[in-house]
């Protein structure tokens, strides 16, 4: 039994007849009496009893159709809260981020996405551990570096542009970095093992040069602001997002190691699990974020 037999039931017996339900519902009138013959017998009692003038119902038919009155009545009402919903722009939306994303950049948006829409309700966990979108019932999920799984969807809201630091204190104790052929023992990196999933082995390059530098580690961590308090402290040299960086470069706690060689930039995404059937308030706040972000780029390139 189905949802689509008991509402060709219902109307069957509003119409008072085959035909002008057949004629309602845009359906053949063999159709109908098939489906309410397939209801009768998945019940197991005879709902109607029928005449070539009318129709007319039994006992149990009557019982049966009120119950079917009030299902029908319930899911209109849903249907209507479900629709209304959607056009206030309402309900809750979860989402996952790496740590320093969100604290660094994308939690001041949600902040201002909420103020524009009161009754959006926002479940955030800052997380550097991989999710699965779908088991684990987020939204929304901000993926560093490449998209593994092909069934989702992925907007690109940014590239980290990152460089390599060390303290000057370290750099006193091991040796200046001039070249990357200096990248070797007896210097150490510090390693990040979070949700982006990098490599440990570094990649640069400069023109037609390009150099693969795997350094032993002392220290691992599993975010990116740990990873730069540990280079603070002398623990090794950090390939880190420059807007991580930054303060500690103004105040001289860090340095920037060979800055005319470049370093893979790592995209940023948004990432969700489906395209149709969005509800409207995780569609805007993807459109918001994705705005905002822009704004900051071009702010950002003047």
């Amino acid at each position: 039994m189905d949802l689509n037999t008991v509402a060709i039931f219902a109307q069957v017996v509003e119409c008072g007849s085959f035909t002008q339900a057949a004629e309602a519902l845009e359906l053949t009138k063999s159709t109908v009496s098939r489906k309410v013959a397939e209801l009768e017998s998945h019940l197991g009692v005879r709902l109607l009893t029928r005449s070539t003038r009318h129709i007319t119902l039994t006992q149990e038919g009557e019982l049966f159709y009120q119950s079917c009155a009030q299902m029908m009545d319930i899911i209109s009402q849903a249907e209507l809260e479900v629709t209304a919903n959607q056009d206030q722009v309402r309900g809750r939306i979860n989402i996952a981020m790496p740590v320093e994303v969100g604290q660094q950049v994308l939690i001041p948006y949600i902040n201002e996405y909420l103020r524009q829409y009161p009754n959006v309700v926002i479940h955030l966990d800052l997380t550097n551990k991989p999710v699965e979108l779908i088991s684990e019932g987020i939204d929304l999920y901000v993926q560093i570096g490449p998209i593994e799984d092909s069934s989702l969807i992925a907007r690109q809201f940014h590239s980290s542009h990152r460089i390599l630091v060390a303290s000057p204190e370290y750099l006193k104790q091991y040796g200046e970095i001039n070249a990357p052929t200096d990248l070797k023992d007896p210097h150490y990196q510090i390693r990040i093992d979070n949700a982006a999933r990098v490599n440990s082995a570094w990649q640069i390059s400069q023109n037609e040069q390009e150099f693969h530098i795997e350094l032993p580690h002392r220290i691992q961590v599993n975010t990116i602001s740990a990873a730069a308090d540990a280079c603070v402290d002398s623990l090794g040299i950090a390939l880190l997002p420059e807007f991580i960086c930054l303060p500690h470069l103004e105040t001289g706690r860090l340095v920037h190691l060979l800055p005319e060689w470049k370093m893979p930039e790592v995209p940023i995404s948004l990432v969700y699990s489906q395209r149709n059937l969005m509800p409207k308030r995780l569609r805007l706040l993807i459109d918001f974020l994705m705005s905002k972000m822009e704004e900051r780029h071009k702010l950002g390139s003047r």
